[in-house]
């Protein structure tokens, strides 16, 4: 519904305004010379149990790392997919997922990144594990994150993490392609049109 995406980009961007206003704005730990990590199957839990990025053969999955809690690029780059989502077609949906993983396990329970990703699109799977897991599986897809104690601010604390969005092809292998923070919407729709016109 178009009234819907509008409301979720608006709190978007005023998330955003309200970070920039609190200088608690998530850095980037992308390398510029980004190293692409070597993928692999992975095993996540949910709300709705668990989620293997196995079970997505045949499908584009998008994977984004974050947490609940992040002002600013978190709930800015979900309403984008968001957005994204709503412009494809059904059958193209129908093969295509993102997996918004919680790199703060502590606080994010799996009722609260039910929640959390419902607000922007079926689509869109909350998952996340122990400390030990996450550790391996950003190791291997390449993915930075460190958790920064910040006192004066609301939560305590920010995590500073990878900010591209990780592209798994329909036969479960990494994509040297990352998604970057400023990829416009309609040049993330067209890339994934490619992806699954290709797979087709």
């Amino acid at each position: 519904m178009c009234w819907k995406n509008w409301i979720i980009n608006l709190i978007a961007a005023l998330l955003v305004q309200a970070a920039l206003a609190t200088n608690v704005v998530a850095h980037d730990l992308s390398n510029q010379a980004v190293t692409i990590g070597r993928g692999g199957d992975f095993t996540l839990h949910s709300f709705g149990g668990p989620v293997s990025l196995q079970q997505f053969r045949g499908k584009v999955v998008l994977l984004f790392f974050g947490y609940t809690s992040c002002p600013d690029i978190c709930p800015t780059t979900l309403a984008v997919l968001s957005n994204v989502f709503s412009m494809l077609e059904a059958q193209e949906l129908e093969r295509v997922v993102a997996l918004f993983i919680s790199l703060d396990p502590d606080r994010d329970t799996l009722e609260l990144l039910r929640k959390y990703t419902g607000y922007f699109h079926p689509n869109i799977i909350g998952v996340t594990d122990c400390l030990e897991a996450l550790n391996q599986i950003t190791e291997d897809y390449g993915v930075a994150y460190k958790r920064e104690e910040k006192p004066d601010s609301p939560l305590g604390y920010v995590i500073n993490h990878t900010l591209d969005v990780l592209v798994v092809n329909p036969e479960g292998q990494l994509l040297d392609t990352r998604i970057r923070p400023a990829t416009s919407t309609e040049d993330i729709l067209a890339y994934l049109k490619k992806l699954l016109g290709s797979s087709q």
